[in-house]
């Protein structure tokens, strides 16, 4: 016997599914002296696993469910992040978000500056293929928004190497 339902699961279940996600942290950079000696460290002792191999400035490791930590040569994060540097203060850390095309980078990018973030790079293609933004969120933390062809955003958030 049905009983009568006055908000049918399926109709709440639609509308949520047509909502765009809101984004996931999918990516924290960390600022390294040596990617190397840092890539050994977090494949080696930690035992995380390296998503593709390691270029000379950066490396990506998966550090759980949906979520990789990159490792990048301090001394090039400003060309993305602005002025970032190792102090007790001050770590270089990025949080990152994934996203599937560069339109979504410019949609993340406007939506972060609408809520009251400050640019720290504007939409920009980068030499590595793909496109980032980065912005300061009101207490200083960057954010990067970006499309990188070379990752594969699978369906459950776990993020490939092509």
């Amino acid at each position: 016997m049905d009983l009568p339902v006055a908000f049918p699961l399926r109709d709440f279940y639609a509308r949520a599914m047509s909502k765009p996600a809101p984004p996931a942290l999918n990516a924290i950079t960390l600022g390294v002296r040596d990617v190397g000696v840092s890539l050994k460290f977090y494949t080696e002792g930690i035992g995380f696993e390296l998503v593709q191999p390691a270029h000379p400035e950066i490396a990506f490791v998966r550090a759980g469910h949906g979520l990789m930590l990159a490792l990048w040569d301090v001394a090039q994060m400003p060309s993305e992040y602005g002025e970032v540097g190792h102090s007790r203060l001050d770590p270089p850390i990025s949080l990152g978000h994934n996203v599937r095309s560069d339109e979504e980078v410019e949609i993340y990018y406007r939506r972060a500056l609408d809520a009251g973030a400050s640019s720290v790079n504007e939409p920009t293609r980068q030499s590595w293929g793909g496109m980032s933004a980065c912005v300061a969120d009101p207490d200083g933390f960057r954010w990067d928004f970006v499309h990188n062809p070379t990752f594969v955003i699978e369906a459950d958030g776990r993020v490939s190497s092509v």
